[in-house]
């Protein structure tokens, strides 16, 4: 094989390599390291959250040994958001209004946080709008995001928000200093179920919700909110809560990770999390809140490719993934090959021409060797060294057959032989002269002492 080629060759071997081990370092790093860990940051967890984690975590490692999730606990979703930004993490569990969530991919929707309008047995309020101006008890620890969303909606005043424990609203509302309670939590058991608990026992009767029909109008003001309806008996109860269907809107907790987590690794981390949810729905109330995110491709808040192909049947098996990426190959080299045979037709081209010009030059330098001075004959020796001496570099790398290397020693020794010939006949005729001249010399030296002597 010639030089060239092997030069192309290895260098193709290494650019493969280096390619395919790039990729699988990024797309399957569990190959190549005997340890491949994910970090996710978790916010404060609580107890259900905690048994949710643990589970999934064991599932994990069931399944991958070799993939270690190490949980990093923030002091704050918010934190969480940031070192999920920063890069800090692989994943992370932020609300879908922290603008980790629109940077980041959708792994899983964790929980989803409502908000909710109590109102006593007696209430003669039947809209949201006739809330204005009128006093409301606001549960402590109430997500502002929603609240602030729900009263600038309404055109409610800050003035007219009371702060207040759950346990408070019975009183407040049966004592007609508040209308209604507003609070928000889960969309299960939670703060809204205990609220209403709290009003119940302080009438002896049952509370309402008041429907929230406009949940569409504020989510398109706020689109990272999302426009729920609480299903009847969501809550249970006898009577069922609520007893008929309410709309309302949510905030969601959402498993995100970076944008560049392998397809494959969100595929996997999804189908766990349903398998984990199936596993703690009957044992662990928070778990039956989980869910996977919406197929329909979001630009707001966008779900990894790897998720979307899971939960659509599209995701590819290894063996589709190696026939794809064997046809690849195929085609690339498809691709190089023509263009490494033009680079190397292009390059025997250069070399036939340098050929052909020296083989002129050769053809030259016999017409000069005919007439030639001997200084031109000299020249034209010195050259003539020069061409044997790249005919051997040239045979030493490969870059000439043997038997055109054979036609051209022999043209070249032939032609030096030429030349020295020529050059010994012209040394030959030139020694007559100049003993005719010596000569010649001498006899006029003679004359000269001759005529001294007369």
């Amino acid at each position: 094989m010639r030089p060239f080629l092997k030069i192309v060759v290895v260098v193709g071997i290494l650019f493969a390599g280096v390619a395919g081990g790039a990729y699988t370092l990024t797309r399957y790093p569990w190959l190549i390291s005997a340890r491949y860990t994910l970090t996710l940051a978790t916010g404060p967890v609580g107890s259900d959250g905690q048994k949710v984690l643990a589970a999934f975590i064991r599932d994990l490692s069931a399944e991958h040994p070799l993939v270690r999730l190490v949980p990093v606990q923030t002091d704050n979703l918010s934190e969480s958001g940031k070192a999920l930004t920063e890069g800090r993490v692989d994943f992370a569990v932020v609300r879908s209004d922290d603008e980790a969530a629109a940077n980041g991919r959708t792994i899983f929707v964790l929980r989803q946080d409502g908000a909710a309008v109590i109102l006593p047995p007696d209430a003669k309020i039947e809209k949201a709008s006739e809330l204005a101006g009128k006093k409301l008890a606001v549960a402590k620890g109430s997500d502002p995001g929603l609240l602030k969303a729900f009263t600038e909606f309404y055109g409610l005043r800050d003035a007219d928000l009371i702060e207040m424990p759950a346990a408070e609203f019975g009183p407040m509302l049966k004592a007609k200093r508040v209308v209604a309670a507003v609070v928000s939590g889960p969309l299960g058991p939670g703060p809204i179920t205990d609220a209403f608990a709290s009003i119940r026992k302080s009438f002896k009767a049952e509370p309402s919700y008041l429907d929230i029909p406009e949940a569409d109008a504020i989510v398109a003001r706020a689109p990272s909110y999302r426009s729920v309806e609480i299903k009847q008996g969501t809550y249970g109860g006898t009577p069922s809560e609520p007893d008929e269907s309410i709309h309302t809107f949510a905030v969601r907790t959402l498993l995100v990770s970076r944008a560049s987590l392998p397809d494959r690794v969100a595929g996997e981390i999804t189908r766990l999390m349903l398998t984990t949810k199936a596993k703690l729905v009957a044992t662990v109330p928070a778990a039956g809140q989980m869910e996977a995110p919406e197929t329909e491709r979001s630009l707001l808040l966008p779900v990894h490719p790897g998720t979307l192909a899971y939960l659509n049947g599209e995701q590819e098996s290894l063996l589709d993934q190696t026939v794809n990426y064997y046809w690849l190959t195929v085609m690339v080299f498809a691709i190089l090959t023509p263009i490494l045979g033009w680079i190397a037709s292009r390059r025997r081209l250069r070399r036939s021409r340098e050929d052909r010009a020296k083989l002129l030059r050769v053809v030259e330098l016999v017409r000069l060797a005919k007439v030639g001075s001997a200084a031109q004959l000299a020249i034209a020796d010195e050259e003539l060294e020069g061409m044997l001496e790249w005919l051997f570099e040239r045979l030493a790398a490969g870059e000439i057959e043997r038997d055109h290397f054979r036609f051209f020693e022999q043209m070249i020794a032939g032609l030096r032989e030429t030349i020295e010939k020529r050059l010994g006949d012209l040394a030959a005729l030139e020694a007559p002269s100049k003993s005719n001249l010596t000569s010649q010399h001498g006899l006029a030296v003679l004359d000269d002492a001759a005529r001294q002597v007369r």
